[in-house]
């Protein structure tokens, strides 16, 4: 039993580890600055 809980964690801090990596280098390669610039906020609602 103590096996299958250690893995499931080892799994989930693996998982979490790599999306986290992902994440940072995506954030680090997409500036948010740049969906202003490219589209604009309008001005007037319709």
């Amino acid at each position: 039993m103590g096996l299958m809980f250690s893995t499931v964690i080892g799994y989930t801090v693996c998982l979490g580890l790599v999306g986290g990596f992902i994440m940072h280098y995506l954030a680090k390669a997409l500036p948010t600055a740049d969906s202003v610039r490219i589209d604009p906020k309008p001005e007037n609602k319709f």
